[in-house]
């Protein structure tokens, strides 16, 4: 990220009335938990050009890392007005939409997205999680399947699959699917509940295995051959 800011700082050095180069910048700052130079540099691309969509897109990220959620939602709407079409801003507008209870608008948004830029693992990703709460599991599942094609370590679609296959009750594989997730980065908030997750079905699994012992009958062996 130090690497990208220092380049990005020279770009703007060059090209000091570039829009883009600002907005870029100010996505550096973003990636470096830096906010309030992030902030001064999208408000200088929107100055230098009002109708650039990458600096409504990430002035809309900063204000969603304040807190500030209508701010945002008007952002990423307006950057969805405007050419080059943005697949991101579009499911960041989705994103939103589906908190507000839009559930409708939030899939139009992330298949908008789709049509812009198929292989978009955040739109596939988030509709699948919209399908699936629609109870369209074969749908849901296609749609995870197909972000993995993309992005195989994407833990949220890695955790979902998992989850996919609890309900599905095949829990080998959901293991397998959470374990994943612990293992491309164990520090994220995804990999927390994959540990929650792979930690109560290991105590289930291990529970119905002590039941099946204990029902045994007597003088019969309960090993697999």
């Amino acid at each position: 990220y130090q690497d990208a800011l220092d380049a990005f700082k020279k770009t703007v050095a060059l090209a000091p009335n570039s829009s883009t180069a600002h907005a870029s910048l100010g996505a550096a700052y973003m990636d470096l938990k830096r906010p309030e130079d992030a902030d001064r540099e999208f408000q200088k691309a929107l100055k230098l050009d009002p109708t650039n969509p990458t600096a409504h897109f990430n002035m809309g990220n900063a204000y969603l890392a304040k807190g500030r959620r209508d701010d945002a939602l008007s952002e990423f709407r307006r950057a969805t007005e405007l050419t080059p079409p943005l697949a991101d801003a579009w499911v960041s507008l989705a994103l939103i939409q589906g908190e507000l209870g839009k559930t409708d608008e939030a899939m139009r948004g992330y298949q908008k997205a789709l049509s812009i830029d198929s292989t978009n693992v955040r739109a596939l990703t988030n509709l699948a999680n919209a399908q699936y709460s629609q109870q369209r599991i074969p749908e849901a599942t296609a749609l995870y399947r197909k972000a993995l094609h993309y992005d195989p370590r994407n833990q949220e679609a890695n955790y979902n699959m998992g989850v996919a296959f609890a309900d599905a009750q095949i829990f080998k594989q959901a293991l397998s699917y959470w374990k994943s997730v612990v293992e491309i980065d164990s520090t994220t908030v995804v990999a927390e509940s994959a540990k929650s997750s792979i930690q109560i079905l290991e105590d289930f699994l291990s529970s119905q295995q002590s039941k099946i012992i204990r029902q045994a009958p007597s003088g019969v062996s309960t090993e697999k051959h």
